[in-house]
């Protein structure tokens, strides 16, 4: 029998220290008219499999087979469709930060295939575990606006407006992480890693790289990823970048939620799942039972009542049928010791 994964997270506080960077929340992956990388010849970056779309109006990161990180401020949650290599699924379970009143723009969810059948990403990536990303080359992927026009100050270009009309455009690029620090916005405090859009013209250690990037509308809960020793992992959340009526200006900074802060507490809560087990306490058993039996046939399962109180797993479909009795009996009074 398959097991499922099941994550969650939590952060720590810094004080912000790059005084200049105020961004708005977060938003798509801009890039210099002369930067457009091809992918089919890029391959220095992740799998283009592990970044998603979440829902109509942000990204998301895949981390195990079934589970995916993202920010929490583009809102959504439980019955929300994400999409990952043009494939649907809906969230199962969140779990939002719950470190320092719980405000960290960060959660972890568990997906499941909205037509039925095992999740079983087969790419996704580890959280970096390191806290040396000063410095360090980025590759950052989401589903946000594109370049659009050039803004001008006299003849002059300073920066590009954003362009599209939907989420459904996954984009990549780089950046340099130039320091680390605390990201607020309204509801949220996050430890992050900060970066700046340099003007096409400033190539070098200290300028624009290669397929130079920053941030639009959309791009919350992309990837900003880091080969560790020839393995990619997710360093960052894409969370924040000023707004410029849609444009974006050089020399503007943004950040992504810093994943490194709460590595090891993803490590220490990935646990296994037994399918079926609506109590949560790794064991399938009456009390289970009676969670299913008390919402047999019911039809009106949703993310407002829970999906029945769990008992629509089967896919979560929006009724408690056979499907569900089926897996629940396949794991009759099994724990771990059935995986």
């Amino acid at each position: 029998m398959k097991s499922t994964s099941v994550c969650a997270v939590r952060v720590i506080v810094f004080l912000l220290m790059r005084s200049y960077l105020a961004p708005s929340i977060s938003f798509g992956i801009i890039l210099h008219p002369d930067g457009e990388p091809n992918l089919a010849v890029w391959t220095d970056r992740p799998d283009v499999n592990v970044v998603g779309r979440w829902g109509s109006n942000a990204s998301c990161v895949a981390v195990s087979s079934n589970c995916i990180i993202t920010t929490r401020h583009q809102g959504g949650g439980i019955g929300t469709s994400v999409y990952f290599g043009g494939i649907q699924y809906s969230v199962q379970e969140v779990w939002n930060e719950p470190g320092a009143g719980g405000t960290g723009d960060l959660r972890v969810c568990r997906i499941q295939r909205t037509a039925g059948g095992s999740t079983n990403l087969a790419d996704y990536v580890s959280p970096y575990t390191n806290t040396d990303e000063q410095s360090e080359l980025c590759v950052i992927g989401g589903y946000g606006k594109g370049r659009g026009a050039d803004v001008l100050s006299g003849i002059t270009v300073i920066g590009y407006e954003w362009l599209g009309g939907n989420n459904q455009t996954q984009r990549w690029g780089q950046n340099k992480i130039e320091s680390t620090g605390t990201g607020s916005s309204p509801g949220y405090i996050s430890d992050v890693i900060v970066a700046d859009f340099d003007a096409p013209d400033t190539h070098g250690s200290s300028g624009a790289q290669d397929y130079e990037a920053t941030l639009a509308l959309w791009d919350s809960g992309g990837g900003w990823f880091i080969d560790d020793g020839g393995e990619w992992k997710v360093a960052g959340l894409s969370r924040g970048v000023p707004d410029h009526n849609e444009q974006s200006w050089f020399g503007d900074g943004l950040d992504a939620v810093r994943v490194s802060s709460y590595a090891t507490w993803i490590a220490d809560t990935i646990v296994e799942r037994v399918p079926a087990d609506l109590t949560l306490n790794d064991w399938v058993d009456s009390e289970d039972f009676a969670i299913l039996a008390r919402h047999w046939r019911s039809a009106d399962c949703n993310s407002a009542n829970n999906w029945c109180d769990g008992a629509d797993f089967e896919p979560s479909d929006g009724s408690v049928d056979f499907n569900d009795l089926d897996v629940m009996v396949n794991w009759w009074l099994c724990g771990y010791d059935c995986f």
